[in-house]
């Protein structure tokens, strides 16, 4: 049976073909199984399982951002927001129009260790690239109440936390069901 968002193909070539219209494509290949998939502003290759098989071409990965990083500015008003009660946690969007980034704060439910938005059916929501919630003066490390709200999207997720010393992010791509640690600064401007 046909799977209309996911597709598996045998990587017998290096250079892959152009994307399927699927929202997930899964590559064997002689240096593991890799997840590739994209948006407009988000291109990805990543391996999710290293491994050797004979007979096949090796995937080079590769994570392409294809508009520019997050404005530091854009950082240091999460991070001062974030700041202005640290012991709740808080939630915003960041999306790119016409190569620009916007920043927008949903209307919220927040306690000290879970926040979740009010507006799911809200555009922003759906265009945003960026997820980002703050742990307060907590360590910027996923829980497994993040994981939990985190799967099934395409898109940066980040995590502001020690807001009330020095402020740290974590980030981590997620595509889908699968999470993938990345530098703070392959999205974000230092």
């Amino acid at each position: 049976m046909s799977n209309p968002f996911i597709s598996h193909y045998y990587t017998f070539d290096p250079n892959l073909p152009p994307y399927s219209q699927k929202l997930q494509e899964y590559w064997v290949a002689a240096n593991g199984v890799f997840l590739r998939s994209h948006r407009p502003e988000l291109e990805i290759c990543l391996p999710i399982a290293r491994t050797k098989i004979p007979g096949l071409a090796e995937i080079q990965p590769y994570l392409k951002l294809n508009v520019p990083r997050v404005p530091a500015s854009m950082i240091a008003d999460i991070v001062n927001t974030a700041r202005v009660n640290p012991h709740q946690e808080i939630l915003f969007y960041l999306g790119v129009e016409n190569n620009r980034w916007w920043l927008h704060t949903p209307m919220q439910e927040a306690s000290s260790t879970h926040v979740r938005s009010l507006q799911q059916d809200n555009p922003k929501y759906r265009q945003a690239l960026v997820e980002v919630h703050s742990h307060g003066c907590m360590k910027a490390i996923p829980s497994s109440q993040d994981n939990q709200e985190e799967a099934g999207k395409f898109r940066v997720f980040a995590i502001v936390g020690t807001v009330n010393t020095t402020p740290t992010i974590y980030s981590r791509l997620g595509i889908y069901n699968h999470f993938f640690e990345i530098a703070p600064n392959f999205i974000f401007e230092p």
